[in-house]
């Protein structure tokens, strides 16, 4: 199975150990109630009761449709490749911008050799974007149409790793929901369960995470990280807090991003 693929079961796997309504696309309300906070001077979301919904039809927002990036968690991510393009010089908004772009990046920093990135353009052109095969995957629960390019299997990765870390920032993965996310791995490889496990038991690293990240992938990785929260306890609040000022978001591309999962603003 590839990385993609494991992202989106993961993803299903978060929602049925945890009950996170809003991973489903619900709207915080019926009850919800958010009270104030503060870190470094600036007021922080506490909601009480967010996550509390029902879980209904899985990921039924953030699937999408037939596949397309245009909807679902893969159209989210691009939407926010392309506000963060928008304000890159005239010459990054030149060589292609949006997700992919970013993405193939991956190559060239790991490789450092520039035909690397033309390689995985042609790859990526002729098997599909990102947040198509991130949008199959949660349709298919499980692996996209098309395999994915190693550069789009690495940024999975690195998401995967976002997510899990969110997900047991308040410690309390128990071994009954650390159970229910690894059943939702279903047949999912040994290398990948053995990667989900070894992030479920290594200790809660920001700043480590943070290095891993590339330029023009904060957004997308903060976004992931979200998935993974309930964002009903101090704990949670803090640590998103937290990963925000590292990855250097402000407060209103933090709330922008809160409100594109239906849930409380985690800035005042």
């Amino acid at each position: 199975m590839s990385l993609v693929g494991t992202l989106a079961k993961v993803a299903i796997g978060i929602a049925a150990a945890k009950g996170i309504g809003h991973v489903m696309g619900q709207r915080a309300g019926s009850g919800g109630s958010v009270e104030s906070g503060s870190f470094g001077g600036q007021a922080a979301a506490q909601p009480s009761t967010v996550g509390a919904h029902p879980l209904g039809d899985p990921l039924n927002s953030v699937r999408g449709g037939s596949g397309q990036a245009g909807g679902g968690l893969g159209g989210l991510l691009e939407q926010l490749a392309a506000a963060a393009g928008a304000g890159s010089s005239p010459g990054a908004q030149a060589s292609g911008g949006g997700l992919d772009a970013l993405i193939r990046g991956l190559a060239d920093a790991a490789s450092g050799a520039a035909t690397a990135s033309k390689e995985t353009t042609s790859k990526a052109d002729a098997g599909g974007s990102f947040a198509d095969m991130l949008n199959q995957s949660f349709q298919n629960f499980g692996e996209p149409k098309v395999t994915p390019t190693p550069q789009q299997d690495a940024a999975a990765g690195l998401m995967l790793r976002a997510m899990l870390q969110a997900a047991k920032c308040d410690g309390k993965i128990d071994e009954g929901e650390k159970k229910k996310l690894l059943e939702a791995l279903g047949d999912a490889s040994s290398e990948d369960m053995a990667f989900v496990n070894r992030e479920l038991s290594a200790p809660i690293d920001v700043q480590s995470l943070v290095k891993q990240v590339p330029k023009g992938l904060e957004s997308q990785i903060y976004a992931v990280s979200v998935m993974g929260i309930n964002l009903d306890s101090q704990k949670e609040a803090e640590y998103l807090a937290g990963l925000a000022s590292a990855l250097g978001l402000g407060p209103r591309d933090v709330n922008a991003i809160h409100a594109k999962f239906g849930i409380p603003a985690l800035y005042s």
